[in-house]
């Protein structure tokens, strides 16, 4: 609903706003598909009817765009358990409730107007960045819509942004509110600490059998062997093949000449790239990372680059095109603008890397490695080939293992990947012990870069250790409980005496602790440095001298609020940020306003759902639509 209350703006927002339109406007068009009853009404909404074909095709299409998004078909039976079929009629009620109103009201779209929203439509633009028709007419063909739909469908669109603006337009939110929250998003505050490692604890000593058999019992998810399978399985590993395999030198030779590109390296940049309109504006921002008003990464950020939309990765000069000469001619540092294809730029160089040869002597352990993994692969191809048959024979793994010169391995196999050894850590080694059944023949099956022909003997059930198998372990683990339990205690006396003005320093020596001083930190980053159950405290803090202690791994914190630093509002990061929140605030209010109205609309028109015809339109699909692409 949002891009609703954008279009009205008439901002340069409303050129990405169209692009969204057009898939938006996919849950709509000229019908793909052929259903009985097509006349048939599914919803009902003032003098708008909502027929089964257009819900159907409708949900047909929504189904493909979760498809595309999930990266796999989905069917519509999933779609059902999702609420797919059910959002889509909300939607479009919604939206034939405010065509009806925006009827009512006598709001609509001229031609001029869906003629300029067409020609500022991105979607719709050829290399040359203007209109393109040919472009247009390929696009909706790909949608599945015929001009006239979905030039009417995007009247509509218009219309209801008229009815946006008029109930949304200029509404601001709370005054203060988005000064409020930059403000303590980015104030900043500081610490006297002091930290307590476990060892400042007093040793526990032993348990009593009565302490120790009260822990077993209350830890006992702790001492609980997981499900085992008691396994035998032939392995077919191409790196322990290796051994067997002699690689000539005239062979590695050969292959070092054929990756020369590898062992000969030109000189190269690490850098990143930002593209401009023009070269003012690529001058104007680069006066500005010269001054320190901005680093690259912030101009980046202002354009709406991430990091990966800038980095060019490690260059050669024939990858920089004509921004080569900027970027090898410069240091460290900000260079250009130089032209591209895509307009001026300005580049980042963060690494000169030299030149680097290295000669064959240097190379060839690597190279021989690297063949001796081909040649232990094929080899690994054959002796599976030869076990099949053996298997198929009906050869024992034991047998097999004799026949085809493979090793016969035997142990416990777990569900924690990298429990075992060699291809025993592989998740599809795993997943075979645990599909098989005890005593049951298996097909040879591919484990990482290996094989594998996997038979269970046994099935041993998880349980609970006794505490005489993990007696030690358990002493251990109550040991370091009693610790941490004293040396938290230790941080409550020492945020105590904090708290009664004493210095940090006195307290640690003390305590068996060390003192220090923590920050300016904002509450985001104080979890990496606080007790994470003393932050919420100490942030909500009003004054200097608030203290609050908890539990690290390495043992327990005390810490005592020393200053605390306003958020600058008037330039920084956080003056940068409060624009884009106050945008957020207010249209986060339009966006609310709207959907009220909305929401008032439709109850006035009180729409009506036939759940006979919806289900119709439903089954329709489940009988000719798979999901897909």
């Amino acid at each position: 609903m949002l891009h609703l209350l954008r279009a009205a703006a008439k901002t340069w927002v409303f050129r990405g706003l169209f692009a969204l339109l057009i898939i938006s406007f996919a849950v709509w068009g000229v019908g793909d598909l052929t259903f009985g009853g097509s006349g048939a009404r599914v919803a009902q909404v003032g003098d708008k009817r909502i027929n089964v074909q257009d819900y159907a095709t409708a949900l047909s299409r929504e189904i493909n765009a979760i498809s595309r998004r999930a990266g796999r078909p989905i069917l519509v039976d999933e779609a059902v358990a999702l609420g797919v079929p059910d959002s889509l009629l909300a939607r479009i009620v919604r939206d034939a409730a405010l065509d009806e109103e925006a009827a009512r009201l006598g709001l609509s779209a001229t031609d001029l107007r869906v003629r300029d929203a067409l020609l500022d439509s991105p979607s719709f633009q050829g290399l040359g960045g203007t209109f393109d028709q040919e472009q247009y007419r390929f696009i909706l063909q790909q949608l599945g819509f015929t001009v006239e739909r979905f030039e009417a469908d995007l009247r509509r669109s218009l219309a209801r942004d008229r009815v946006a603006a008029g109930i949304a337009g200029g509404v601001t939110g709370t005054p203060g509110l988005a000064e409020a929250i930059i403000a303590q998003e980015f104030e900043t505050r500081s610490f006297d600490t002091v930290r307590l490692p476990l060892a400042a604890a007093e040793d526990p000593g032993a348990p009593s059998e009565g302490e120790l058999i009260a822990w077993h019992e209350a830890q006992s998810a702790r001492y609980k062997a997981p499900e085992r399978r008691m396994s035998v399985w032939l392995e077919i590993d191409p790196e322990a093949l290796t051994a067997e395999v002699d690689v000539p030198e005239a062979d590695a030779r050969s292959e070092y000449e054929a990756r020369i590109d590898r062992y000969d390296l030109p000189e190269r940049r690490a850098v990143e790239r930002i593209v401009f309109a023009d070269d003012a504006e690529a001058q104007a921002a680069k006066a500005r990372i010269e001054a320190g008003e901005a680093s690259f990464a912030e101009i980046g950020a202002e354009r709406g680059l991430a990091p990966e939309d800038m980095d060019q990765g490690e260059a050669v000069r024939a990858d920089l095109g004509e921004g080569a000469e900027a970027v090898f001619s410069a240091g460290l540092g900000v260079a250009g603008p130089a032209p591209t294809a895509f307009g001026p730029a300005l580049y980042n160089v963060s690494a000169v890397l030299p030149a680097r040869t290295t000669p064959f002597e240097d190379a060839r352990a690597e190279i021989e490695a690297e063949l001796a993994l081909e040649i232990a692969e094929a080899l690994a191809a054959e002796r599976v080939e030869e076990a099949a048959d053996l298997l198929a024979s009906g050869a024992t793994l034991e047998e097999i293992a004799a026949d085809a010169a493979v090793p016969l391995r035997a142990g416990p196999v777990t569900r924690a990947e990298g429990g075992g050894l060699g291809l025993a850590a592989a998740p599809e080694f795993i997943a075979e012990a645990f599909e098989a059944r005890p005593g049951e023949e298996r097909d040879v099956i591919q484990a990482g870069r290996g094989f594998v022909l996997v038979r269970v003997d046994e099935i041993v059930e998880a349980a609970v250790r006794p505490l005489s198998e993990v007696r030690a372990q358990a002493m251990l683990d109550w040991a370091e409980a009693q610790r941490r339990e004293a040396v938290l205690a230790l941080a409550e006396t020492a945020a105590s005496r904090l708290a009664a003005g004493e210095e940090a320093a006195a307290v640690a020596l003390d305590l068996g602790g060390t003192a220090g001083e923590t920050g300016p930190l904002r509450q985001a980053e104080a979890g990496a440095e606080l007790p994470a159950e003393a932050v919420p405290s100490l942030y909500r803090a009003e004054a200097e001298g608030a203290v609050a202690s908890g539990a690290t791994p390495e043992g327990a914190v005390a810490a005592r609020l020393s200053a605390i630093a306003p958020a600058d509002l008037v330039e920084g990061m956080a003056a940068r940020a409060l624009e884009g929140v106050r945008q957020a605030v207010d249209g986060g209010v339009a966006q609310d306003l709207y959907a009220y109205y909305g929401a008032a609309v439709q109850e006035r028109m009180a729409p009506t759902v036939n759940t006979l015809n919806l289900e119709q339109a439903i089954n329709a699909l489940r009988g000719g639509h798979g999901g897909g692409y």
